[in-house]
């Protein structure tokens, strides 16, 4: 007679499902990726800034973070762990739910009472914050993973390790970000088509008016 041996799984994937940037008007711009965590691999969400607003603007990225039960025993995700990469910040008060361990690291245990039955899913978000800075542009890797999990056979997870920060187990899972600098040209351009439209626009009025 066999035995059938039940195992256990918790998957994570993370994504970049919003960027944020406030003007020094106060003025907002909110862009959806409409990313699911699913792109393999993830394009990198982009902000483009112009020259004269890097110091004055801030960009803030929210990533969220999907936890699912893929195995055929019910569990918790007792603990999350986010790496910060070099470019980002952590801003307590964007996220009253995550603690900072030191510079580059932060965790949360949102999800510690939150029962995972096989199929389950659970997810929680984390806003993380450009550095203004003229040389900080290009593509920054925000990771996250499980760093702690429990369930009630102690079993251990069948395919990936807990807090190990390895690449390429299921617990694991990156999502980048990209804030770039428009060049003056495009600037440029942009201006002198603005300008042009004007003047079209006004010269039609003109003739309208004479006409009539």
């Amino acid at each position: 007679e066999f035995v059938k041996v039940k195992y256990f799984d918790l998957a994570l994937k993370k994504w970049v499902s919003k960027a944020i940037v406030t003007n020094e008007d106060g003025s907002q711009t909110v862009t959806e990726t409409g990313h699911t965590g699913d792109e393999d691999p993830e394009p990198p969400a982009k902000v483009d800034l112009g020259r004269q607003d890097i110091n004055n603007v801030t960009v803030k990225f929210e990533f969220q973070i999907k936890i699912t039960n893929e195995g055929e025993i019910a569990g918790y995700a007792k603990e999350l762990k986010d790496y910060i990469p070099d470019g980002l910040k952590f801003v307590a008060e964007d996220n009253p739910q995550w603690k900072q361990i030191d510079e580059k690291t932060i965790t949360t245990d949102q999800t510690k009472d939150i029962l995972l039955q096989p199929g389950d899913t659970t997810e929680v978000e984390v806003v993380l914050t450009w550095i203004n800075d003229s040389e900080n542009f290009g593509v920054m890797d925000n990771w996250a993973e499980i760093s702690k999990d429990h369930n009630d056979f102690n079993s251990p997870d069948i395919d990936s390790t807990p807090d190990n920060n390895k690449k390429g187990e299921d617990d694991i899972d990156d999502a980048p970000v990209s804030v770039g600098v428009q060049t003056g040209q495009i600037r440029t351009f942009t201006t002198i088509g603005l300008a042009v439209l004007v003047i079209l626009s006004s010269g039609v009025v003109l003739i309208k008016k004479f006409v009539l």
